[in-house]
């Protein structure tokens, strides 16, 4: 009993981390600047936005974990790699959206032509090649892990199924051929996907609290 109210109390609050973190990626993208200018990004406004981004990233990370422990027990080889390398990307971006939010906005101040150089960060150095890698295996760990939900049937077609077409959007929008636009349609997409697959969690937790102790 005591293990399973620890499975209950884990989809829970991964539904809950799934919900924040897409509401919050969403949000982040529609409000972000269109300028990358010293003056905006030294500003409490980009503060602010990119702040939004680090919640959307960990809660993302944690909401992942409790997805791939709801179907762990039809999960595919091919799922738990989607899933591994889904993660891996999360991180990776949570490391240059650090810099994005807590260092350089500081720079925008102290050396405003560095920013004038370089905008947010994404064209220093080896985050030039960095950056799209990353974006990459975003892409293909969140279809490969969204592959597998529709597969296992645990969570419906319909969440899934919205998570691959926005990842796809919103890669599709961050490799820079597109306008600003298709970034924000693919992040409300993805943001919509992932709030509603927190949604299905916290309805299999009530599912399963609802079923009688043996």
């Amino acid at each position: 009993m005591e293990n399973d109210n620890l499975v209950r109390r884990s989809l829970r609050w991964g539904g809950y981390a799934n919900i924040v973190g897409g509401v919050l990626v969403a949000v982040a993208y529609i409000s972000h600047p269109s300028r990358e200018t010293p003056e905006v990004i030294a500003s409490q406004y980009w503060l602010w936005i990119h702040v939004l981004f680090v919640f959307s990233l960990l809660f993302g990370v944690f909401g992942l974990i409790a997805l791939m422990g709801h179907c762990l027990r039809k999960s595919s080889v091919s799922g738990f790699f989607g899933y591994v390398i889904a993660i891996s990307s999360l991180i990776l971006i949570f490391g240059l959206n650090y810099y994005e939010t807590f260092i350089n906005p500081v720079v925008a101040v102290e050396a405003p032509q560095f920013v004038n150089t370089y905008g947010a960060g994404l064209t220093i150095g080896m985050v030039t090649a960095l950056f799209p890698a990353t974006g990459g295996l975003f892409v293909i760990g969140y279809i490969l892990f969204s592959v597998d939900l529709l597969r296992s049937k645990l969570l419906g077609p319909a969440a899934p199924t919205l998570m691959i077409v926005g990842v796809l959007v919103f890669g599709a929008g961050l490799s820079g051929f597109f306008p600003m636009l298709v970034v924000q349609i693919g992040a409300i997409l993805f943001g919509v996907a992932t709030a509603w697959l927190g949604y299905l969690l916290l309805e299999a937790a009530s599912g399963q609290s609802s079923q009688p102790t043996q």
